[in-house]
């Protein structure tokens, strides 16, 4: 798990001081951060008695996101700002997973919810909407890249 959050440090680090080179890295360290999300968060959020309880949660935390999304459509995009958001939210759902036991019941209904921000933010960076159709192309192979690799980190093929 420490290799998460030397990820997330790695993240933070490109977009302070090297922000003019990083614009199309956002989508590799999203593809990281959507692996992340599917293969190591959400299973330890979804697993447990209140499966279907914090299902909907999740698809609400989806929805509620999307709908604050549309409320600042192009206020953030394209910018150290955007990125930021990223890499906070990224190192949060890091250290969340690993100091917070999330199968306590409450717990588990806030974090099922922010899951669901969490993914639509991961999501969002690999292929936002703003972008014409070469530097998506270029966002979602290194959105894709990013993704193989946190695959790769999470089930060793050694």
């Amino acid at each position: 798990m420490q290799y998460w959050l030397i990820f997330s440090v790695v993240f933070l680090i490109f977009i302070l001081f090297f922000w003019k080179h990083f614009s199309y890295g956002i989508g590799f360290f999203d593809g990281l951060f959507l692996a992340f999300m599917c293969f190591c968060f959400l299973p330890m959020v979804l697993e447990g008695e209140y499966f279907w309880i914090n299902s909907v949660l999740l698809v609400l935390g989806v929805l509620g996101g999307s709908l604050l999304e549309q409320k600042t459509n192009n206020f953030y995009y394209n910018t150290k700002r955007y990125a930021l958001l990223h890499c906070i939210v990224f190192f949060t759902a890091v250290l969340c997973l690993e100091y917070i036991n999330i199968e306590q019941s409450m717990l588990s209904f806030l974090f099922s919810l922010l899951s669901g921000l969490f993914l639509l933010i991961a999501c969002g960076g690999i292929l936002p909407e703003e972008y014409n159709g070469k530097q998506k192309i270029k966002l979602a192979i290194l959105g894709m890249a990013g993704f193989l690799i946190g695959i790769l980190l999470i089930f060793p093929i050694i």
